[in-house]
């Protein structure tokens, strides 16, 4: 079962410093902050990391206006055309309130859990999280493949 176990906010405003585990925006309704969530087992106090940018739909259209087109295409496979940009690892909030995003991290959690194994369950949180060890576990997978997925009923 999976719980968030801390997280870290990194604000995107140059020369920026904050405390890392608190955020408040200038303007709550137009910010953007990186965000490393901590998340792992509940019966252990290990944890991965997993990594998302939290913004505004305005904070999002003035960095594309402003030139930043390109640190928003590292989600996606290498191949796709430079005209598009792939929205892994983007929340949108309206407005920032924490409290709403940490109860949307924590139903993350509870909706991949329970598993049968922490990989399965970092790989279901990965869909909406970028999870660090993504690709190791694909290619993990891809070499220990068994049975179809989903089992044949």
């Amino acid at each position: 079962t999976a719980e968030v176990k801390s997280v870290l906010f990194f604000p995107q405003r140059d020369g920026a410093s904050e405390d890392a585990s608190a955020f408040t925006p200038a303007d709550p309704e137009h910010f953007g902050v990186t965000v490393q969530v901590f998340i792992g087992d509940t019966s252990s106090d290990a944890a991965d990391s997993f990594d998302l940018i939290v913004c505004s739909p305005s904070w999002f259209a003035a960095a594309v206006e402003h030139g930043q087109w390109e640190r928003f295409q590292i989600g996606g496979p290498r191949s796709l055309p430079e005209n598009v940009a792939v929205g892994a690892g983007m929340w949108f909030m309206r407005s920032w309130n924490e409290t709403d995003l940490r109860n949307a991290l924590t139903a993350v959690c509870e909706a991949a859990s329970p598993g049968p194994d922490w990989g399965t369950i970092a790989n279901r949180i990965g869909r909406v999280i970028p999870w660090e060890y993504d690709y190791k576990y694909d290619s993990h997978v891809d070499a220990h493949f068994g049975e179809t997925l989903p089992p044949p009923l």
